[in-house]
């Protein structure tokens, strides 16, 4: 059950590593479910006094459009360091396919107005293999983070 609502609110995401448990597109509207996400001491809506992990999130992207999703195979690259842009062969797929079983690792907004959002993605793309870096970037109007508790939170 939703008890907390946010919205446009990535500046208040502690870091980035999480694990999208469920992804799925309704309406033009895409859902990233995770079991948990840490958000930053300085959120409206956090009680405590430092940053706190949160329950079950979600965040909803409303009229989202994707303009570009794929992965990097480096399966042919030979050296220690790779560069994954520079070194790897761009492979394009389609969004869902890639954000089923996805470690989001970074974020980074392109563009924004007061009409729409750009922000791109990057992270580990396991279903493609064990170090596949996966990228894609999307556009949507609005973007509302909603959470049913915080951890160790206790109902009084």
């Amino acid at each position: 059950m939703v008890k907390y609502q946010s919205v446009n609110c990535f500046e208040y995401i502690e870091s980035w590593s999480y694990y999208i448990e469920k992804a799925k597109v309704t309406n033009n509207n895409l859902y990233l479910i995770f079991d948990s996400i840490e958000i930053t001491k300085k959120h409206p809506l956090n009680p405590f006094n430092n940053g706190w992990e949160i329950n079950k999130a979600t965040l909803t992207f409303y009229d989202f459009e994707v303009i570009d999703a794929g992965y990097y195979d480096c399966s042919h690259v030979q050296k220690q360091e790779i560069i994954f842009d520079k070194d790897c062969l761009y492979v394009p797929t389609s969004l869902l396919e890639l954000i089923n079983d996805f470690t989001l690792v970074t974020e980074d907004m392109k563009e924004q107005n007061e009409t729409f959002f750009e922000h791109c993605f990057e992270g580990w793309a396991w279903k493609f293999g064990e170090d596949i870096w996966g990228y894609f970037k999307i556009c949507y109007t609005r973007m509302e983070m909603t959470w049913d508790s915080f951890y160790n939170q206790r109902d009084t």
